[in-house]
């Protein structure tokens, strides 16, 4: 019982420091595609991660060889080119606290993924997945973060979490979370973004400017939130489950906020923070039962 618990409260700490990372992440893409192409800003921070953790994967056992290459092409394809596509864009349009609001509903379309794929019902899951979604609702409409956005963008976003769903399962299906299996799922969200950005550049003529701005946002983005962040969620899916940790996503607007609140000086309603207890409420409820499953498990 003691290793199983162990491995669940490390999958909990890699989760949650990968949310607040990401929840990060939203300032500095709002503050970057204001210089540079949306999909050239994914490719950017993507090639820094995949130059970082290759010398990284040569020091370690396994190989390409190792890794379900179907199954990491599409995880490549929904969780970073389709996802940036949605998110960047998104966010050209749309300020980042709704766009991050937006994107977490994944966990609630992943649960109904996975349900309707595996034919199987957790109502625990749903309880713990609606609380957290009425957070969600109060948030959104607590009128708080309005200004700056976009129907447009909003509905972009929401694509971001259709995308994230689909990678979720299509991780999950890799079984292997080696840091291998993350640098391949990298270079085929590479290989698929990097047409977007040629496009953006040669055909649509885009500008692209490295403003200081632009710059800081992909030195974090490339280092965090891709590599350490890719490689931290994925061991989380490995330890969690990926219907569990998805739910995680939840928490990331409430960083984003946090950060708006730090950054920015935009201080949220009262809604808000009624909203964040439903959210961390529905949360109590998942990280629960899933400490109980490993419980009766194991007894």
């Amino acid at each position: 019982m003691m290793i199983s618990f162990s491995r669940k409260t490390l999958g909990l700490v890699f989760l949650a420091f990968t949310s607040m990372m990401w929840g990060l992440s939203y300032i500095f893409t709002k503050v970057a595609v204001q210089s540079l192409p949306p999909m050239t800003l994914a490719v950017l921070r993507f090639s820094i991660a995949a130059i970082i953790m290759y010398p990284i994967t040569r020091r370690r056992r396994g190989s390409f060889s190792s890794v379900n290459h179907k199954y990491a092409a599409m995880a490549g394809f929904f969780g970073i080119t389709a996802y940036f596509f949605f998110e960047n864009y998104g966010l050209s349009l749309t300020n980042a606290a709704d766009a991050s609001l937006i994107v977490s509903t994944a966990p609630i379309l992943t649960i109904l993924l996975y349900d309707i794929l595996l034919k199987k019902f957790d109502y625990l899951e749903y309880l713990g997945g609606g609380t957290a979604f009425i957070g969600l609702i109060l948030i959104i409409y607590s009128g708080s973060f309005t200004q700056g956005a976009s129907v447009t963008g909003n509905l972009l976003s929401f694509g971001a979490a259709l995308s994230w769903a689909a990678y979720t399962y299509f991780y999950e299906k890799i079984r292997n979370s080696s840091i291998w299996t993350t640098l391949e799922v990298i270079l085929w969200g590479l290989v698929f973004s990097l047409p977007f950005s040629l496009f953006e550049t040669l055909i649509l003529k885009k500008p692209v400017s490295f403003s200081s701005g632009a710059v800081i946002g992909i030195i974090y983005l490339g280092l965090f939130a891709s590599a350490l962040g890719y490689i931290l969620w994925n061991r989380g899916i490995n330890l969690w489950g990926g219907k569990a940790a998805t739910l995680w996503v939840y928490t990331i607007p409430i960083f984003t906020a946090l950060a708006d609140i730090v950054f920015l000086r935009n201080f949220p309603s009262w809604l808000f923070y009624i909203g964040a207890g439903f959210i961390a409420s529905g949360m109590i409820i998942v990280v629960l039962r899933e400490f109980r499953k490993v419980s009766v498990v194991d007894s």
